[in-house]
């Protein structure tokens, strides 16, 4: 399960998390916005803070390089799930 907050910590939405997806397109696909502009991790429009389960992110799902980050920061457009079996918080930023 991928659960979703906005800036306010209010959750606005959770959902099944697949393997196969990246964390944007999965939130995407069950209408959930979020800002997203380059898709290659570049832009940081689409990072999140991850409230929970940090190890539970693949931050390189794409094979992509990403620029430094905070353990608890991830850009959604190239990261993934490593296991549906345990939950992601995520915190949008903007």
């Amino acid at each position: 399960m991928i659960t979703i907050k906005n800036a306010s910590w209010e959750v606005i939405k959770t959902i099944d998390s697949d393997l196969n997806k990246t964390l944007l397109k999965q939130l995407e696909a069950e209408w959930i916005q979020l800002a997203a502009a380059c898709y290659t991790g570049i832009c940081w429009a689409c990072m999140c803070e991850i409230e929970s389960w940090e190890e539970n992110v693949n931050k390189s799902f794409r094979w992509e390089p990403w620029f430094p980050l905070w353990d608890e920061e991830v850009m959604t457009c190239i990261a993934g799930v490593k296991n549906t079996e345990k939950d992601i918080v995520l915190k949008t930023i903007y």
